[in-house]
């Protein structure tokens, strides 16, 4: 993939363009998981979303992972891509936004930066396939200080 699904220059990513309730009626995460604080694009027509997550300067994360140099855990950036990614699938016609969606897989994981707190990360989504009305593949990368840190293929299944 290494190419942006989306070119965030071009996007303004200062405004939610939906409602949080219906982002929180998509994605069940909360407290620590809930990995999107908002969704500042939508476009529909290309099946792209981009969400992004605020980390202070002290995440709660930052404690054990890498004491004295702390980076967000490649787990974290997964999980986000992932959360994004079924925010995105819950956006198609035939799947439900009500319906719990698991992760089945990720495939192709590439870690390409580090996300250093404080920071601003963005999760960026696009359908690279659903199969029927339960599996979808999708495409999710992560950026932090405009640079790609991480790219991945996650497949979700309607539970």
């Amino acid at each position: 993939m290494a190419q942006p699904i989306v070119d965030l220059a071009t996007i303004d990513l200062s405004q939610h363009v939906v409602p949080d309730e219906v982002l929180r009626r998509c994605l069940p995460q909360a407290d620590l998981f809930q990995l999107l604080d908002g969704i500042v694009h939508l476009d529909r027509e290309r099946n792209i979303a981009v969400g992004y997550k605020d980390w202070g300067e002290h995440p709660w994360w930052a404690k054990g992972h890498i004491p004295g140099r702390p980076l967000m855990p490649g787990v974290l950036m997964i999980e986000g891509g992932a959360q994004i990614a079924t925010f995105l699938i819950k956006q198609q016609e035939t799947w439900a936004t009500d319906q719990m969606i698991g992760l089945a897989g990720i495939d192709e994981v590439r870690v390409r930066g580090q996300v250093v707190p404080p920071a601003r990360v963005y999760f960026v989504s696009s359908v690279d396939k659903i199969s029927g009305r339960r599996l979808a593949r999708m495409n999710a990368q992560v950026f932090c200080e405009g640079k790609m840190t991480m790219e991945m293929k996650v497949m979700g299944a309607m539970l």
